[in-house]
């Protein structure tokens, strides 16, 4: 399995949301919302709306066409961190070197309090994210104001969930104590490598007569998948006994999916083929296939408030090729570790060695998540928004947690200054900073929502960043 190990590892390392990708609640969007603290539901505008509210596509300005590509500034955005430990923490833990009497190098030997510590660290669970994300192309037309607005885009996103169990760290700090029982029920990952062709329309519908403006949207998102590994279920339970006793029962299921042209070899599949390298294409075979759509809703009520919601990346992505599956459960029993045996056993438990086979194909929903969201316009100089997101999974770039943010953009003739503060998810806290020019034919944004990381790094819990361009005609 050390081709799956280490394409794994390659994705969890450089996994980290893409512009129109925006992947669920937690996901990074695009440079200015990023900046206005991921703050996105009425104030994301043109092909900015795409994957945040698409009814946003369509609004009043005479412009006609937009179109992103890669010049001046590709649209990139990227985040890689955790929720739970600063630099200053991994340091005092883990990065602690010392030589002792001996003349050996040893790390810090931790006390009563600097276990309890380390212990509180990860109460709710050690999370790491990372989500890179890449538009590589954009385009949307708007013949003129009653047709309403098309757009079509086409990008990828490499996403990442891993939660470390609490029970890990337990063990490692207090060894196996009698009648102590560990549970890693709390363990999550999941990561994939999918591209998305999204198609738009946004239009103006004057239902009600109490908003100056109505608007609605949707994208139609066909999905190609060309990587996926992720835990379905961790069940494992461990349980400490007299003299050195561990027993319980070791209980999982995982799934994994890569295109063909990864050329990445299961270590249970004992076929003897020629070895292929790993085979890099703009266009890889989808290992897996999938359709989603987004839909949003805008009211502008006069020019001062708007109010907005949307749900974005509802579907899935069923996975078909190369696909397989690793499963244990069976019972754990230990009491003498120089055994080779039980040893074997015991890994054989927790880690599903020799449990693996291809099966025909599992399924996978997207990053589906809600957004409502406010703001108030003051004579186009000044933009205040407001933005409520919840998930309705733990996908890559989703969390079931709800997550609030507001967010403002102050404009200076072609100049804007943005920041926001985001509260809940994933992150806790962002707040973002960012900046955008704007020379009327052309535009161009930078931002991030962890701006505290960037004045204070020893604290830092993530790296993010983002920047896009952007023409108009």
């Amino acid at each position: 399995m050390k081709s799956y190990k280490l394409l794994f590892v390659l994705v969890f390392i450089f996994s980290a949301n893409a512009y129109s990708q925006s992947g669920g609640s937690i996901g990074m969007s695009d440079a200015r919302s990023d900046a206005m603290g991921k703050t996105k539901v009425t104030s994301s505008f043109g092909l900015r709306a795409l994957g945040n509210n698409p009814a946003n596509l369509y609004n009043d300005s005479l412009k006609h066409v937009e179109f992103i590509i890669p010049l001046p500034l590709p649209s990139l955005s990227g985040s890689i961190g955790t929720n739970f430990m600063s630099m200053d923490e991994y340091n005092y833990f883990f990065g602690y070197k010392t030589i002792d009497i001996n003349g050996k190098t040893v790390g810090r030997y931790l006390t009563d309090s600097d276990k309890s510590r380390l212990k509180n660290l990860f109460a709710d669970g050690g999370a790491i994210t990372g989500d890179v994300q890449i538009q590589y192309f954009a385009i949307s037309i708007k013949p003129n104001n009653d047709f309403g607005t098309f757009a079509f885009s086409m990008g990828d996103v490499i996403s990442s969930n891993v939660t470390f169990p609490q029970g890990i760290v337990s063990i490692a700090l207090d060894g196996n104590p009698v009648n102590q029982v560990y549970n890693f029920n709390d363990t999550k990952m999941k990561a994939w490598l999918l591209r998305k062709y999204s198609l738009s329309y946004a239009r103006s519908l004057n239902i009600l007569p109490i908003f100056q403006q109505i608007s609605i949207g949707v994208s139609f998102n066909i999905i190609q998948g060309f990587a996926y590994v992720g835990l379905d279920h961790v069940g494992t339970q461990l349980t400490t006994g007299d003299g050195s006793v561990i027993n319980g029962r070791g209980d999982f299921l995982a799934y994994a999916a890569f295109s063909p042209d990864f050329n990445v070899k299961y270590d249970f599949d004992k076929r003897t083929t020629a070895k292929k390298d790993f085979d890099v294409s703009p266009f890889p075979t989808p290992a897996g296939n999938g359709f989603g759509f987004d839909f949003g809703v805008k009211a502008k009520l006069n020019d001062v408030w708007s109010f907005g919601i949307a749900v974005t990346n509802i579907g899935s992505v069923t996975w078909n090729k190369n696909a397989a599956q690793y499963s244990s459960n069976m019972p754990i029993y230990l009491d003498d570790l120089t055994n080779q045996s039980q040893r074997d056993s015991l890994v054989k438990a927790l880690t599903g060695k020799d449990g693996g086979k291809y099966i025909s194909e599992f399924t996978t929903p997207l990053a589906t998540a809600l957004g409502i969201g406010a703001s108030m316009n003051f004579n186009n100089k000044l933009l205040l928004a407001f933005d409520y997101n919840q998930g309705f999974n733990d996908q890559p770039g989703n969390s079931k947690k709800p997550r609030f943010s507001i967010g403002a953009d102050w404009m200076f003739g072609f100049i804007a200054l943005r920041t926001g503060f985001s509260f809940g998810g994933f992150d806790k806290f962002n707040w973002g900073m960012g900046c955008g020019f704007d020379f009327g034919f052309l535009e161009m944004n930078l931002g991030t929502p962890d701006f505290q990381s960037v004045i204070s790094p020893n604290t830092a819990k993530r790296i993010t960043f983002a920047f896009d361009s952007r023409w108009k005609f």
